[in-house]
């Protein structure tokens, strides 16, 4: 399975990624968590210690090798640049059976072409969706800028985080949209940050899309945010893990 979270920045995809990767680890699937958020909070979310993160550089820091990739003399660039080996180079180990690699963000360079990074970036992608057997969970930038560029084309399952606001359920309203025109196969909501049933009836009202699941505000959640400790270490029977546990049978159902 396939599974690319995506959403408004601020909804609480990093922390549902983190918790979703980690409990489908613990039943024993090998999970890739990638990192495609320039902010690279997913390691601190998994528990990864910064001294081991560390020790494994961000992919899209490494100019040269990109450039190694992608470039042929003559400024031409390969198309299909060679992947099958980033995850061994870049992965990190994290808790619970699964594997961090973090992305990082494409750096503009004044007016130069941005195509070879483009390149790479969808044959990795491409890689991670049809090329591997392990489940990847995609823990995706906010906004629509990686949709508009079709890297997501292949994978099984959308989820958009939504919490409810105006703001952030046109966000969805657009990436539903996006999805469609992709042919994804399956897009879903999550509910998040919900305090009352008015927010889910806010949510069912401006989407006309009942969510797959509704997670409860939690301050659990704010206060592992806090102190920057994994939701699932500092509160394990906390409101918002037992929902997106939840959540994880309903993804092992389709898997």
């Amino acid at each position: 399975m396939k599974i690319a979270i995506v959403g408004k920045g601020g909804t609480g995809k990093t922390t549902i990624s983190a918790c979703l990767a980690r409990l489908l680890g613990r039943d024993g699937y090998r999970v890739i968590a990638v990192d495609a958020d320039p902010s690279l909070n997913l390691s601190i979310a998994l528990g990864v210690p910064p001294e081991e993160a560390a020790k494994k550089p961000i992919l899209f820091n490494e100019e040269e090798f990109i450039k190694s990739r992608t470039q042929l003399s003559g400024g031409l660039y390969i198309m299909n640049p060679k992947v099958d080996d980033v995850i061994e180079k870049f992965g990190i180990k994290a808790p619970d059976n699964v594997i961090l690699i973090r992305f990082g963000e494409i750096k503009q360079a004044g007016s130069r072409c941005l195509c070879p990074e483009y390149a790479f970036l969808r044959a990795l992608f491409s890689h991670l969706v049809l090329g591997r057997k392990d489940t990847v969970i995609f823990d995706m930038v906010a906004g629509l800028e990686h949709m508009s560029r079709g890297v997501l084309r292949g994978i099984d399952l959308m989820l958009c985080v939504v919490e409810p606001s105006v703001k952030s359920i046109d966000v969805a309203i657009q990436m539903e949209k996006f999805a469609r025109d992709l042919n994804i196969r399956g897009f879903s909501v999550i509910a998040n940050k919900i305090r009352n049933s008015k927010d889910v009836e806010l949510i069912l009202e401006l989407m006309k899309k009942q969510p797959i699941i509704s997670i409860p505000y939690d301050e659990a959640v704010i206060e592992a945010d806090r102190i920057g400790v994994p939701l699932l270490d500092y509160s394990p029977n906390s409101d918002a893990v037992k929902a997106i546990s939840k959540l994880k049978d309903i993804i092992k159902q389709n898997i």
